[in-house]
């Protein structure tokens, strides 16, 4: 599980997301548990942890899980085994923002809405994400975002310090609209099956 922040405002929209890709190849539900609850604070902590339980993974830092479509800002996290392939993706744009939910060819709608702070992630780095925007009251910008990503890449090993931020602050006459676009573009190159209507 990754770590994606995606921010729709009136006037602006900011997403960030990490870049780690972590693969296991075998099953350690144990190793999983720790990773994903914060007891492994760094990469040589997650070597050794995975050493001790008899685990191979691979580690890798050179996945991009945010980037632009057009004038969309998208960012999606993956859970990806041998019996499951599930993708959240997040579209944004200044006004806007559009949530979906894709189960092998399915997608399925989960939310939408005009402004928003929306934290992809496993509990430990929702919980690094939604204590820093509490303690801002709320107000969530890019300087925000970015602390977000440097606190949670100090904090645990199951994302990486490098992260990506992109920002827009083009304002479209129709932003749903686009973004339900955006989302029909993806469903027709991608195969995918909406399986509900816009």
């Amino acid at each position: 599980m990754s770590l994606v922040v995606a921010l729709a405002k009136s006037k602006e929209a900011v997403i960030g997301g990490d870049r780690r890709s972590i693969t296991f190849l075998g099953s350690c539900p144990e190793l999983e548990q720790d990773l994903y609850s914060g007891l492994i604070k760094d990469d040589d902590a997650l070597l050794a942890r995975a050493k001790e339980a008899g685990a191979t993974l691979q580690v890798a830092d050179g996945r991009d899980k945010v980037w632009r479509r057009g004038d969309i800002l998208v960012g999606e996290v993956t859970e990806i085994t041998p019996q499951l392939d599930r993708r959240r993706r997040i579209y944004v744009t200044p006004g806007a923002h559009l949530q979906v939910e894709i189960s092998g060819n399915e997608v399925r709608v989960k939310d939408r809405g005009v402004a928003g702070c929306i934290i992809y992630g496993n509990r430990f780095t929702q919980q690094i994400a939604v204590s820093i925007v509490v303690q801002a009251s709320g107000r969530v910008d890019e300087a925000l975002v970015r602390e977000i990503f440097q606190k949670a890449g100090e904090q645990t090993a199951s994302v990486s310090r490098e992260y990506v931020i992109l920002r827009s602050e083009r304002r479209l006459s129709d932003p749903q609209k686009a973004l339900e676009e955006a989302l029909d573009g993806d469903c027709q190159e991608n195969g995918w099956r909406l399986c509900a209507p816009l």
